[in-house]
């Protein structure tokens, strides 16, 4: 009775195995992916110089997946005794076809702002900043990349004028292009601008001038094998002529 059992269990085991095996699953209009950065650069902008990690996760919208939604976060390997701490979070919904992006962005950075509660759209103390991007990719025969992107909303993108606050909109343009491309090392290079719509003064600059360069670089990447499992590596080169500073990355997508 038992050997009959044994047989009728292994039995039903094999069965359960290779329907599993059988089962593929379906796709999903979900997806995140998680990369690994020593410091934070952005527009020519240092957000932090921690080592850090970022987490996207975006959502289909429609079967094709040219509307998506979803979220962009970062955290600081750092404390909160020495002030470095940075946490970001953002929303984001955008459509995207034929080499043509727009969308916009909800940017959350508690570091440094007057208020750090996630709630407050007081645009006077608010720390979100409405970002509308907008970009557009010429294709395989002319891989030009053309960005420009405007800040809407937030008081890190204000002035005062005659104690009236007002928005600045300040607007970033960047033209990137591959140098390098379907070798083991590629290169791409990139150039990027700040100026303001309504105002004397950027975000991206160093408070003196309505106009700067103010992102020049190159980013080198290459896939590292590690067994079966590829890596994904870059390293990136940056100046910031406006703000005289510059800065190297290096970053890892795990997945």
């Amino acid at each position: 009775m038992k050997k009959i059992l044994l047989v009728v269990l292994v039995a039903i085991l094999s069965v359960q195995v290779g329907f599993a095996q059988d089962t593929e699953l379906k796709d999903s209009p979900i997806d995140f992916s998680v990369d690994i950065k020593s410091n934070h650069l952005w527009r020519g902008l240092v957000i932090t110089d921690k080592p850090m990690v970022a987490v996207f996760t975006s959502i289909k919208l429609n079967k094709s997946g040219s509307f998506t939604t979803g979220f962009w976060g970062g955290m600081s390997f750092s404390n909160e005794s020495d002030g470095s701490s940075y946490k970001e979070i953002n929303y984001y919904v955008q459509y995207a076809d034929n080499g043509f992006s727009i969308g916009l962005w909800d940017l959350f950075n508690t570091r440094g702002v007057a208020s750090p509660d996630v709630w407050d759209y007081d645009k006077e103390t608010s720390g979100h900043l409405l970002d509308l991007r907008t970009s557009y990719n010429f294709g395989e025969s002319f891989p030009l990349r053309l960005e420009a992107d405007m800040l809407l909303f937030g008081s890190g993108d204000s002035q005062y004028d005659n104690l009236d606050f007002e928005q600045r909109y300040s607007t970033y343009v960047q033209a990137s292009y591959p140098i390098v491309k379907d070798s083991k090392v590629n290169l791409d290079g990139f150039v990027g601008a700040g100026f303001s719509l309504n105002g004397d003064t950027h975000l991206y600059g160093d408070g003196q001038e309505n106009f700067d360069l103010v992102n020049v670089g190159l980013t080198a990447s290459k896939t590292v094998m590690l067994g079966n499992y590829s890596l994904p590596v870059s390293a990136t080169t940056l100046w910031n002529p406006s703000q005289k500073i510059a800065r190297v990355q290096l970053a890892v997508s795990l997945f």
